[in-house]
């Protein structure tokens, strides 16, 4: 019976890898020797998001205090900004929510569908199609800095654009990412492949936001856990992302790799410099809130009237992202 179930275990493997085109993982994940090789070839970056998760899980909070703090330094995370699963506060506020969720759903999407060693750029129509979008963040976002400078402004901002207006950014952010990635690091990839190969296929990708959307609008209680642990995921995956294509440009070995196995040492590398920057801005805006007396970090509750669509009139530091 154990046997059986090793045997399926790897037949799952088999697959996951398939869809990532790795075929030397294929071969290793079937060896008679075969979580001795997978674990040397990718111990590093097991060992980085092992310590780093029980890190997190095991510190002595509440997931919702965690949370906030891990991700303060990414978002200003006003209340009054912010959706509520429950009576618990999303460690986003809404345009970030849209943005890091936005980002996963497509980073997913283009994952199975082969797409992270496209060397090709996405088609005129696309990436004005994804101009627009970052466009429409950009004037919805305006027009909710004209609201808190006391400024004459188009329409009453409302979380629910907040959320739509970030979702679709994400959508550009994971392309271009892709894109980055692809060009950056292999030696060999698709020039006749974009991240995003026509307008039909970025409106199926504006369709598959629709479910996350809908769980971050529903407020049910019962998704504020995977809601929290998909957003910190996609927090993390961004930033080593960025990183990532950093630590090849510094070491001059881009488009020398051809495969994720040979990847493992700057992969591990950027996810600890991904790790140690969230760190430090979280930190670093913790500190400055303290010494300024601005809006403390872990002041995450609002009531209801207050966090859907209504406006943060208090002092408090300036929405600021890396994004």
């Amino acid at each position: 019976m154990h046997a059986v179930r090793i045997d399926e275990q790897r037949v799952l493997l088999v697959e996951v890898v398939r869809i990532f085109d790795c075929s030397s993982l294929v071969r290793m994940a079937t060896g008679p020797r075969a979580g001795l090789t997978l674990w040397r070839e990718f111990g590093l970056v097991s060992t980085v998001l092992i310590v780093a998760g029980a890190i997190f899980w095991l510190a002595p909070w509440s997931l919702e205090e965690k949370s906030q703090a891990a991700l303060h330094g990414l978002c200003a995370q006003r209340p009054s900004h912010s959706f509520m699963l429950g009576d618990r506060s999303l460690p986003f506020d809404a345009r970030m929510t849209g943005i890091y969720g936005g980002f996963l759903v497509t980073t997913l999407f283009l994952a199975l569908r082969h797409r992270f060693r496209s060397f090709k750029l996405p088609p005129r129509p696309v990436i004005a199609l994804l101009t627009f979008f970052v466009g429409a963040m950009a004037v919805d976002g305006s027009n909710s800095l004209l609201v808190d400078l006391g400024l004459g402004h188009p329409y009453h901002p409302r979380n629910t654009l907040r959320l739509l207006t970030g979702s679709v950014t994400g959508i550009a952010l994971a392309t271009l990412i892709c894109f980055l990635i692809s060009s950056t690091l292999w030696r060999r990839g698709r020039v006749d492949l974009a991240p995003l190969q026509g307008s039909r296929e970025l409106g199926f990708v504006v369709l598959l936001q629709v479910p996350f959307v809908a769980a971050v609008l529903s407020g049910a209680p019962a998704l504020y856990v995977p809601m929290v642990i998909f957003l910190l995921s996609s927090a993390v995956l961004v930033v080593a992302a960025i990183m990532l294509v950093v630590v090849v440009l510094i070491q001059g070995r881009e488009g020398t790799f051809d495969s994720l196995l040979s990847v493992q040492r700057p992969a591990a590398i950027a996810l600890v410099l991904a790790l140690a920057v969230m760190t430090a801005f979280s930190g670093g805006r913790a500190l400055l809130e303290e010494a300024t007396g601005s809006q403390p970090l872990l002041s995450v509750r609002a009531d209801t009237e207050h966090c859907c669509d209504t406006l943060d009139v208090t002092l408090a530091l300036p929405e600021v992202s890396i994004f």
